[in-house]
């Protein structure tokens, strides 16, 4: 199976429109790529840190996706009663307010059933997530807007949602290198 990195964010001075691309929330958690070989699961941070151990629930719950062999490029995020996400509680989760447990959102499904898929489209390997995600528990997938009016959209949005980041729709990904924005 195939090694990943995680694409980088790129910051960007101003909202910008272009028609193949698509708008996802950011969330403030760990990026972490899930690799399931069977029934082993490794859930890798972008430094090359295994955290399978400290996030037991979830690797559990990739276990049980119909993939024999998969790579799920996400985010491990805490909510609080607002559903804003808390990168904070990940280190030190406060038991003295409400909150989720964690939750692996999953943005990207790179590799399937022996498959690497990193050179389809993001639009074909996320109709492929959606349909593997879907029953999970603790899983998530990540909101995807697919505004034609950027600007306009980005500043209608929900005041939980801190940010919005851009991925290129069609452009493939590579195996140790995720192209995209």
């Amino acid at each position: 199976m195939p090694r990943y990195v995680p694409m980088a964010p790129r910051l960007v001075r101003e909202p910008f429109h272009r028609a193949d691309w698509v708008y996802e929330e950011k969330v403030d958690g760990w990026r972490i790529l899930a690799y399931k070989n069977g029934a082993r699961v490794r859930l890798v941070s972008r430094n090359g840190v295994d955290h399978t151990q400290r996030f037991r629930d979830l690797a559990m719950a990739v276990t049980k996706l119909s993939a024999r062999t998969l790579v799920l490029d996400g985010e491990v995020a805490i909510f609080d009663e607002h559903l804003r996400s808390r990168f904070d509680w990940l280190r030190e989760p406060d038991p003295k307010v409400v909150s989720t447990p964690p939750v692996f959102i999953a943005f990207d499904l790179l590799y399937r059933d022996g498959r690497d898929l990193s050179g389809r489209s993001l639009r074909d390997r996320r109709a492929q997530l959606e349909d593997l995600i879907t029953t999970a528990p603790w899983l998530s997938l990540l909101v995807v807007s697919r505004r034609t009016d950027s600007r306009r959209g980005l500043r209608s949005l929900s005041t939980t949602t801190k940010a919005w980041s851009r991925r290129t729709r069609p452009a493939p990904t590579k195996a140790g290198r995720l192209a995209g924005g």
